[in-house]
C-alpha cells in the first residue's frame, strides 16, 4: 500500500515564506538580535509568564533622549512586488511622566541610534519601512510608511479623518496592545499597507515601493525627559513571501 503524501504540498506552501519570530522566553541572542543602548541601558528577559523583553534606555543616571533599541540582526525584509509581508508585536508601556515616552514598533532599514529622533522628532526623515510610533508630547499612536524621503503619516487622533478607527487610539497603558502591519502589493509599483491596533483597522496607506531597500525589525524606546521609560515586548513576528 502506497504511503500518503497529500500533506506535503501544504508543507511546501509554508516554505514559500520566511519568518523571524520571538516569544522572548530566553535571553536576547546576539545571533538573532542586535541592541543599540545608550547610557548603560538594557535589553533583558526576566521571569514573566510567556516571556517579556524589557527595553530600558538608561541606568541610574536618567537623562532626556537616552534610548534603547532591539533590531533583528540582518535586513532580510523588503517591500517589493509579489511579496506580501505581515508584522505583529504585542507590547506594553506605561508613561513615566504623562506623555513623555517615545516608542517605535515596526520595520525599517539601518536601525540604530536616533531611529527615534531627539526631542520628540519621531522616525528619521529618510528610511524604508513601516511602523507604529509615539512621540514625546503625544498620547496616540502614529502610523507611518516611508520610502526614502517620502513618508505617509497618520496620527490616530479622534479628529483625523484618515484615522479609520474613528476614535483616538491611545498609545500605552496598563494593558498590552497588539500592533499589526500588513503589506499587500497590488501592482508592480504600489501596495496597500494596513495598520491594526488590537484587531481594529486604524490606517491604510497606498504605498509606492519602487527603490525601497531591505529592512529589519525595529523595537525602541527613548526618554522624553528626566524620567525612565520602559518598553515591554511579549512577542514579535515578521513573515514575508520569498
Amino acid at each position: 500500500m502506497a504511503a500518503r503524501t497529500d500533506g506535503l504540498p501544504d508543507l511546501l506552501t509554508k516554505r514559500r515564506q520566511f519568518t523571524i519570530e520571538d516569544d522572548f522566553i530566553r535571553d536576547v541572542d546576539s545571533a538573532d538580535w542586535t541592541t543599540t543602548l545608550s547610557d548603560s541601558g538594557t535589553a533583558s528577559v526576566g521571569d514573566a509568564v510567556g516571556g517579556i523583553l524589557a527595553l530600558v534606555p538608561s541606568d541610574g543616571t536618567v537623562t532626556d533622549n537616552d534610548e534603547a533599541y532591539v533590531e533583528s540582526a540582518n535586513e532580510v525584509f523588503k517591500f517589493a512586488a509579489n511579496k506580501p509581508f505581515l508584522f505583529e508585536a504585542r507590547i506594553q508601556f506605561t508613561e513615566a511622566n504623562t506623555d513623555d515616552a517615545n516608542i517605535l514598533v515596526g520595520v525599517m532599514d539601518a536601525v540604530g541610534a536616533n531611529s527615534l529622533v531627539d526631542n520628540g522628532g519621531g522616525p528619521p526623515s529618510s528610511y524604508s519601512g513601516a511602523n507604529f510610533h509615539k512621540i514625546d508630547g503625544g498620547t496616540v499612536w502614529i502610523a507611518e510608511t516611508s520610502n526614502s524621503t517620502t513618508q505617509i503619516t497618520t496620527e490616530l487622533s479622534a479628529s483625523n479623518a484618515n484615522n479609520l478607527a474613528k476614535r483616538a487610539v491611545t498609545a500605552g497603558g496598563a494593558a498590552p496592545q497588539t500592533l499589526k502591519i500588513e503589506y499587500m502589493p497590488y501592482s508592480s509599483t504600489n501596495a496597500y499597507v494596513s495598520f491594526f491596533v488590537d484587531g481594529v483597522l486604524a490606517a491604510q496607506h497606498d504605498y509606492v515601493f519602487t527603490s525601497a531597500t531591505e529592512m529589519q525589525i525595529a523595537l525602541g524606546v527613548k526618554n522624553g525627559g528626566a524620567n525612565l521609560e520602559t518598553l515591554n515586548v511579549d512577542y514579535v513576528v515578521g513573515t514575508q513571501e520569498r
